[in-house]
């Protein structure tokens, strides 16, 4: 499976994303373009040329689309944040971290992870990304876990909550379960 990226440039007025209404309205066109995209689209939201964001718009844009896409209302469809500047980081960070929410953002080919998770699913996050992808089996041996299961559960929330993608890998399992290969946003972009 490859991962398709589009990119929805943000349009501030002189720069400033300022006020709940106008977060509002770009969080529906972001969603009108989650809503269309095929599976496997990672719509990459860049903030090139945004001077300065408010708390208010942050958590329309960031914070209320991630959890749209945690509620499941686009199926295999992701959302990343590039070009995310030192100046918009500390009111996006604490409208993630009010909302308990993470995003995974892209700038100058490094990534960062924004905002607010428990330490045994950023260090699961950082293995993804570190390989590109990988399946529960492998990240139990990674990560020394004693179960399968714990390395499951883990992978299984990265992907519920939008920070990894995942596709069905090998034929099920005995007693009817299923394997999957969770990959990482990053795996296939291109600057």
């Amino acid at each position: 499976m490859e991962l398709n990226y589009t990119t929805f440039n943000l349009k501030a007025k002189d720069g400033l994303l300022v006020t709940r209404s106008t977060g509002r309205k770009i969080k529906n066109e972001i969603c009108n373009v989650l809503d269309w995209e095929f599976e496997y689209t990672v719509v990459v939201v860049d903030f090139q040329g945004v001077k300065f964001i408010d708390a208010s718009c942050a958590d329309e844009i960031v914070v209320r689309v991630m959890a749209r896409i945690e509620a499941g209302e686009f199926p295999d469809r992701f959302v990343i944040f590039k070009n995310i500047a030192e100046q918009h980081n500390e009111n996006i960070s604490m409208a993630l971290a009010v909302a308990e929410k993470m995003v995974i953002s892209y700038h100058d080919r490094k990534w960062a992870m924004l905002g607010s998770m428990n330490e045994g699913y950023r260090s699961a996050l950082l293995k993804v990304v570190q390989k590109k992808e990988i399946t529960a089996r492998e990240l139990q041996i990674e990560m020394d876990y004693k179960a399968v299961n714990e390395a499951s559960t883990k992978l299984s929330k990265l992907y519920d909550k939008g920070l990894i993608a995942r596709e069905p890998f090998r034929e099920a399992v005995r007693g009817g379960g299923r394997q999957f290969r969770y990959i990482s946003l990053l795996r296939d972009i291109k600057d």
